[in-house]
């Protein structure tokens, strides 16, 4: 039997750190909406136009996305409660930059993306920002060949239906047939 449920239950999300550049200072807030598409050449992400972030956003056209690993989530729950109107969260991480120079980057976090935005969908008092992702980097320890080691990565995921809460990622699964690495 199934019970109706009031909302979307597309969960878990990925845990995302978008990084902007706001008056000339890294910000990076804590993004719940944030999705590949187009094969992974572009990232949508759902963002409240009041959020501080979404200045930075529109002053450079530019942002990464920074995806933590477990050993960030007191930092994460910072990014997600505090503005930074008020807080200064780029001293909680070391920033760097790619090609993209107004797109800040957080070295901790194991993956990051910087974007260029190629299109703002207005649907007040939300937006929905598509950027084209320009380079991916990878921490070196998680790459063997053209293969990134998700399970090393310490990745983790937040639900948006029932408790909303993180989780840790656990072990591969392997469907039946396919072999074990």
């Amino acid at each position: 039997m199934k019970q109706e449920y009031e909302g979307n239950l597309l969960s878990p999300l990925p845990v995302a750190l978008v990084g902007t550049l706001v008056a000339g200072r890294p910000n990076y807030c804590v993004v719940g909406y944030a999705a590949p598409f187009d094969f992974g050449r572009h990232i949508f992400l759902s963002l409240y136009k009041k959020r501080y972030t979404s200045q930075g956003l529109h002053e450079n056209g530019t942002f990464s996305v920074n995806v933590p690993s477990v050993d960030l989530l007191r930092e994460v729950n910072i990014c997600g409660s505090k503005s930074g109107r008020e807080v200064d969260k780029s001293a909680l991480f070391e920033t760097f930059y790619g090609e993209v120079e107004t797109a800040p980057m957080i070295r901790e976090c194991p993956l990051n993306m910087e974007c260029r935005v190629t299109d703002i969908l207005d649907y007040d008092p939300n937006e929905g920002i598509v950027g084209r992702v320009v380079k991916s980097y990878a921490d070196a320890e998680l790459v063997n060949g053209d293969v990134v080691d998700m399970q090393r990565a310490g990745l983790f995921v937040w639900t948006i239906g029932g408790d909303f809460s993180y989780y840790a990622l656990g072990e591969r699964l392997v469907a039946e047939g396919e072999e074990k690495d």
